[in-house]
């Protein structure tokens, strides 16, 4: 399976890398293009665009990181930090103004009395993305 675009949202986890290097591996061998974001949820009592100058900086370390994974590729790499309201929407929305052929994300354990449980990002995207999903979980997370 080869695809054109993907994007991946990274949440400054230790699968982050992963979900990258399988990206750019499911690419196109040349022309193929990776959006990589890195959404800052913002609470609905704060102004949107607020300055939140700690979150900016671990967001901007996580891309610059992300970035540095993809110099051998071969593939043209954008990222970019977003704020947002909600992380699944702004992800599902991101990918169709992208027009990406698959979102590439990890996702988080998540267990409640004792069952697996989606965590609410995963489920939304899942839900509500028009596009391919590929959903990696750690299990270090």
């Amino acid at each position: 399976m080869n695809f054109s675009s993907i994007l991946v949202p990274v949440f400054g986890s230790s699968s982050d890398a992963q979900v990258v290097e399988l990206a750019c591996e499911l690419l196109k061998p040349s022309g193929g293009r990776i959006f990589i974001i890195y959404i800052i949820q913002i609470n609905r009592s704060m102004p949107i665009d607020i300055a939140l100058p700690n979150e900016v900086m671990n967001g901007d370390n996580t891309l610059k990181a992300m970035e540095r994974l993809t110099t051998k590729s071969k593939h043209e790499v954008k990222a970019e930090l977003i704020q947002a309201r909600e992380i699944g929407y702004a992800i599902v929305q991101e990918a169709e103004q992208r027009k990406v052929d698959v979102i590439a994300m990890s996702m988080q354990k998540v267990k409640r009395f004792g069952k697996f449980e989606l965590e609410k990002t995963t489920s939304y995207v899942l839900k509500n993305a028009s596009c391919n999903i590929l959903i990696w979980q750690d299990e270090t997370i």
